[in-house]
């Protein structure tokens, strides 16, 4: 497979921010999960690339850009969206969200309608009241503060919270391993700002076509559906077999059902 991706950085208002991009045409802006980066995404944008602009950029505190100035909050990551639009002068655009990046596309969109054409949640963090009679439950431990030590212990640690979500090749351990040390001690800053975010009261706010993807294995699965019936006129696509690390173990399958949609 021919790669034609190029990295760069561009300039916001509180630092540098990372990013990949690949193709041509209309632009596609895609939004990493929680201690993550735009490498989750390195092979689904080849296989979107062939019809679009496709870019992705790394969170202020993830991957190789600038670490957050202070503990960000999802209306804060849904700035630093626009403001890197407006770096590299992309006035509109279709928005691709995976987990915590779901989370941030969809406050993009609510707070700045004009500037999202088309819209995929996939992954969405919806964690279902026990009045809804939707089967979910977190794996413990997955979230606290890791402090860094002297034997080394800690990337074992990081090493123990990448396996929790399936049975993956040890190239996406280790990708996801190396996401965590890029991260760093605040890295689990994401998690915190995505479980306090108003979701549910948001959601209905979304006004773009959406689509919410989910995959059977993917831990937020149960809830998809209570998604699909918060944002109006949405659609679900579901990929069987698939995982949370869906961007990254099912890359094909991934881009096929966002190019589907738009």
């Amino acid at each position: 497979m021919e790669i034609n991706m190029k990295r760069d950085y561009a300039d916001i208002p509180e630092g540098q921010i990372h990013y990949r991009v690949e193709g041509s045409g209309e632009p596609i802006l895609l939004l990493h999960m929680a201690v993550s980066s735009s490498d989750e995404f390195s092979r689904a944008m080849h296989f979107l690339s062939k019809k679009y602009r496709v870019i992705a950029l790394d969170f202020l505190g993830a991957g190789d850009s600038d670490p957050a100035p202070y503990a960000y909050q999802i209306p804060d990551h849904a700035r630093t969206v626009i403001s890197f639009m407006d770096a590299l002068g992309i006035k509109k655009t279709n928005l691709v969200g995976h987990h915590l990046g779901s989370i941030v596309a969809a406050e993009t969109q609510i707070t700045w309608p004009q500037r999202v054409n088309k819209m995929v949640l996939s992954g969405l963090g919806y964690r279902p009241e026990p009045s809804e009679g939707v089967p979910f439950e977190d794996p413990p431990d997955f979230m606290s503060a890791v402090e860094i030590k002297k034997d080394g212990s800690h990337l074992m640690e990081w090493w123990r919270r990448t396996t929790l979500w399936g049975n993956y090749s040890p190239e996406i351990l280790e990708e996801r391993v190396l996401e965590y040390i890029k991260a760093g001690p605040r890295g689990e800053e994401e998690h915190t700002t995505a479980m306090a975010y108003d979701l549910k009261s948001r959601l209905p706010l979304i006004t773009c076509p959406t689509l919410v993807l989910t995959a059977t294995y993917d831990p937020f699965y149960s809830g998809a559906a209570k998604v699909k019936e918060s944002i109006p006129g949405s659609k679900l696509a579901i990929i069987k077999d698939g995982p949370i690390y869906l961007d990254r173990a099912m890359p094909e399958k991934f881009a096929e059902a966002i190019l589907n949609f738009l």
